[in-house]
């Protein structure tokens, strides 16, 4: 089975002092085909206005964040930039406003479907109260399971004789095999533990691999060694239209 390595990309940004307009397009351009980009959440805060303001290029959209699935996509722009904002009143001009900015990913060139993962900063730095990981979504299909390890300690996951392993602060893909219909399959969670240098199990039972849908797995630190904590996030197959 291929699965799947890569590290994690963290983004974090600055206040943005200026107000953003929207624009038309120019419809005499060719048009390239448009990226897409989703957003997860590992923790919806207190206080945060929900729906969420989200700046890509000069257009701004307002965003469901949902706590267990991914957002509705948004448009990547030209520059790759897409920011969580907030609209302030511009202490210098009560008639004008501007943006703080609370979260800002850059997405490669490179990636059309990209996933951003919002993660609550311990310590706000000014404004910004999220962190926010890129994940390219070229090979993530209908079945797979994306594992992101977030945690100090490594992850096993093992789906019936397959095995996927996950370093810390890196992500990895199950990917499934070619599926038709829902199919039953044992998994089993484990963490190897630092100080007892064992492998331990942290849950097992059995899981549905749909085709029409992905999921992604987001493993942080708890409270104390081996109090590993998993978020779960299902992300849906757009659905083809005849």
């Amino acid at each position: 089975m291929r699965k799947k390595f890569c590290s994690i990309c963290l983004c974090f940004a600055v206040i943005l002092p200026v107000a953003a307009q929207s624009v038309p397009g120019d419809d005499d351009k060719p048009r390239k085909p448009a990226r897409s980009a989703w957003f997860a959440c590992t923790s919806i805060l207190d206080g945060l206005e929900n729906p969420v303001m989200v700046m890509c290029g000069k257009n701004i959209v307002k965003l469901e964040l949902p706590r267990f699935m991914t957002s509705d996509p948004v448009k990547i722009p030209e520059d790759g930039i897409i920011r969580l904002v907030r609209q302030v009143p511009d202490p210098e001009d009560e008639t004008k406003i501007k943006y703080l900015v609370l979260a800002e990913a850059k997405i490669p060139e490179s990636v059309s479907k990209a996933l951003i993962v919002l993660m609550p900063l311990p310590k706000p730095k000014g404004d910004l109260v999220f962190a926010a990981m890129v994940q390219n979504l070229a090979s993530f299909k209908g079945g797979d399971r994306m594992f992101i390890n977030l945690s100090n300690t490594h992850i096993r996951v093992k789906f019936g004789r397959e095995e996927v392993k996950i370093a810390p602060q890196k992500v990895n893909i199950y990917q499934a095999p070619n599926l038709t219909k829902p199919t039953n399959t044992p998994v089993m969670y484990e963490f190897y533990h630092p100080g007892h240098k064992k492998w331990r199990i942290l849950t097992a039972s059995t899981v549905v691999l749909r085709p029409t849908r992905r999921e992604i797995n987001i493993f942080n630190d708890g409270t104390r060694i081996g109090n590993i904590k998993k978020h779960k996030v299902l992300f849906p197959l757009p659905i083809k239209r005849p």
